[in-house]
């Protein structure tokens, strides 16, 4: 038992993962984060599960070994290959922008990236190849590559290649900083030498950087974090960002982007920019939500008026459209039941909202509902077929479900759109 009288079990790590690390309770319930324990025990040689209790509760270490085994960073080098086009694009402008006409090559300054739970080190390795291959030198790219994980920090810092990492073609101007072997991948010094691998939690620590960030990526970590905590970490990563500065996120990631961040790529780069519209940014401790209608007020009868009963109108109400706009805050508080729920009746009124398709098949892939994320995106293209995120999540879909030949067939039609 704990000191609370609380029987130490699976239900009491579950509440203390989702009070110290900010993890969606989802995550927390079911048999996948019972394996996880599991597996933690295993390592240990733990067989009681009140003993791990203990231990978990007196070891930050092992709560963030626990906490990593739930939400499992995946990434591969230059996963979506259009964020990376984009990025060396607006490098090489920024270089260009800071250069005196002289060409001094000291004129440009520093460029301060951050890699926010950077898993292993790939992303961050992948991102300092493209401001190298920009004409930035080793000297003036600083790459903060943070994660939680006391695991993925010991394998970035190691410079391990994980298993599973290439899994596509490598750009042509990766070369020779990043170059795919038969059975592995050769990092050239330089690459290393950039990246400054460091053990946070991006949602508590304070004052990790020191200058405002030119360019911050935080992809596909705020699928695994409750409403309160991503709205903590987007007003952080604001925080953090310089005024012109650009934010890459993963293609199932909502940030309330239609008030708080504006486009500023090509879709599939999912690359985002401050918002230049006048914002209000809602607080940690209210999410906003959007009704699916207004409720009218009923007026009080003045004392100079009889108040009438209510008289039935011959004209039917006209049913309110849904649109996204309506749908994104339930997403972002990830109430993602009465989501769809709302996105279903707005798709009866109109089969061919492909903005709630794309939503739809968003929150198939967060809650792993692989199969029909895959053919609501494919409903999406059949409406769209130019659609550049919709055929990127269709590639990595069905190389998940090992639909290998759709895969290829996907990424080939991205292509010839030019996204890739």
């Amino acid at each position: 038992m704990s000191s609370h009288g609380a029987p130490l079990d699976l239900s009491w790590l579950a509440r203390l993962l989702t009070q110290s690390s900010g993890l969606a309770p989802a995550l927390l319930d079911g048999p996948a984060f019972a394996s996880a324990v599991r597996g933690r025990m295993s390592q240990l040689l733990i067989t009681d599960i009140a003993e791990y209790c203990q231990r978990i509760g007196q070891s930050e270490y092992e709560l963030q070994c626990l906490a990593s085994e739930v939400a499992v960073p995946e990434t591969w080098f230059f996963r979506y290959p259009a964020s990376f086009e984009f990025l060396r694009q607006q490098l090489v402008a920024l270089r260009s922008s800071r250069a005196d006409p002289a060409g001094s090559a000291g004129s440009v300054g520093s460029l301060e990236v951050a890699s926010l739970g950077c898993a292993t080190g790939v992303e961050a390795w992948c991102i300092a190849a493209c401001a190298l291959s920009a004409g930035w030198t080793k000297d003036q790219v600083k790459v903060h590559a943070i994660d939680r994980s006391p695991l993925a920090i010991v394998s970035a810092r190691e410079g391990r290649i994980p298993g599973g990492s290439v899994r596509s073609l490598f750009p042509p101007w990766a070369d020779p900083w990043i170059r795919p072997r038969e059975s592995s991948v050769e990092i050239a010094p330089e690459v290393f030498d950039c990246v400054r691998i460091r053990q946070h939690d991006i949602l508590t620590t304070a004052d990790l950087f020191s200058k405002p960030l030119a360019v911050l990526f935080c992809r596909n970590v705020m699928i695994y974090l409750d409403a309160s905590a991503r709205i903590v970490l987007r007003n952080r990563m604001l925080d953090w960002l310089a005024p012109d500065g650009l934010i890459f996120l993963g293609h199932a990631d909502g940030l309330a982007r239609g008030s708080v961040l504006e486009m500023a790529g090509p879709p599939a780069a999912f690359c985002w920019r401050r918002s230049t519209k006048t914002i209000e940014v809602p607080s940690a401790k209210a999410p906003p939500r959007a009704p699916l209608a207004v409720v009218p007020v009923a007026r009080k009868p003045t004392s100079d008026r009889v108040a009438q009963p209510h008289r039935r109108s011959d004209t039917p109400s006209r049913p309110i459209a849904v649109t996204a706009e309506m749908i994104q805050p339930m997403i972002v508080a990830r109430e993602f039941d009465r989501a769809r729920k709302a996105i279903e009746a707005g798709l009866a009124m109109n089969p061919a909202n492909t903005e709630l398709l794309e939503l739809l098949a968003g929150i198939f892939s967060a809650q792993n509902e692989l199969v029909r994320a895959s053919q609501t995106y494919a409903r999406l293209v059949y409406l769209e077929p130019n659609h550049g995120p919709a055929l990127l999540a269709l590639a990595e879909l069905s190389d998940a479900l090992g639909r290998t030949d759709d895969a290829v067939r996907y990424r080939a039609r991205m292509k010839r759109l030019g996204d890739v």
